[in-house]
């Protein structure tokens, strides 16, 4: 993954309404910069991309309301748009991904997963097409770029006085919101074995996380912390993608009638098994997070 794009001469003590400008302008730049290898079908690219547009969807949540609301609101839509466009290609490569591990562990089942990659193949390209043009039209018709721009100079601009509290002081009303609200969303998946609740978990620790890494700049101690919500992120989001790999592969076995050949039998067993490794992983990672000696740490890091 990427580094993030970051602003220069970010202090604690600028008004947030002009860091919020500045972050904004930089995670345009982020998007920017992946485009060209996202839409030329690169793999690392779109990838790259879709971390970039999470990003920058981020900062426009984070700072919500110190930007022109009515801008705000025109423009979201759009970028929810591209973000999907993303996903929707982004998880053909991640199935492709993990489908190929499958074949490495359970060799017996390779020509069924050659016949899942040809299929996934053709649907990436179909959804890549339309990613470009859909890139294309906000590029164009759309002008998503300049409107994101006067969004961002909208945070510069007004006076209220919540653009005018210092950056870290933002920040740290901002992290500790986010934080209680994932350990609310990893208290309610209790033992991690649901996959909907370990999903909101999931959710709530990566926008901690998108949170938390502008207000590094200001506020280096958050880079402990920060590694704790990082791993957590990885580890449930593995077990997300191989739960996405189980439901698709055994939606086309289904609905082929071949759920019971011992191919596709032994390769939903050999996912199945991944999964219940991936979710014990993600579960103790998840506990790091819960535990009152990670709070303890967040708290001195933004004293």
């Amino acid at each position: 993954m990427a580094k993030p794009v970051m602003p220069e001469n970010l202090t604690g003590t600028l008004p947030a309404g002009a860091a919020a400008c500045a972050l904004l302008d930089a995670k345009i730049d982020e998007v920017a910069s992946f485009a060209h290898s996202a839409m030329s079908g690169d793999v690392d690219g779109l990838h790259d991309m879709r971390v970039a547009v999470k990003r920058l969807r981020e900062v426009l949540r984070l700072f919500r309301r110190l930007y022109s609301k009515k801008r705000l609101l025109r423009i979201l839509p759009a970028v929810e748009e591209l973000n999907n466009g993303l996903g929707r290609v982004r998880d053909l490569d991640v199935m492709a991904i993990n489908i190929g591990w499958v074949a490495e562990q359970s060799p017996e089942v390779s020509g069924l997963i050659e016949i899942l990659h040809g299929v996934w193949a053709e649907q990436r390209s179909q959804h890549h097409s339309e990613l470009v043009q859909l890139w294309d039209r906000l590029l164009g018709r759309d002008h998503i770029i300049q409107r994101l721009r006067r969004v961002a100079r909208s945070a510069r601009a007004r006076k209220k006085r919540l653009n005018r509290l210092p950056f870290e002081s933002f920040g740290y009303m901002a992290i500790i919101a986010r934080a209680e609200r994932a350990r609310q969303r990893i208290g309610e998946a209790g033992d991690g074995t649901d996959p909907a609740r370990l999903h909101l978990a999931r959710i709530a620790v990566k926008r901690l996380k998108y949170t938390m890494e502008p207000f590094q700049m200001v506020l280096p101690a958050l880079a402990a912390p920060y590694k704790v919500v990082s791993d957590a992120q990885e580890a449930v989001g593995l077990a997300h993608d191989f739960d996405v790999l189980a439901t698709e592969m055994s939606d086309y076995f289904e609905e082929r009638g071949l759920m019971q050949t011992h191919s596709a039998q032994r390769a939903v067993a050999t996912v199945s098994d991944r999964r219940a490794a991936l979710y014990v992983a993600g579960r103790q990672a998840l506990e790091r997070l819960s535990d009152d000696g990670w709070h303890r740490q967040l708290l001195d890091a933004l004293d």
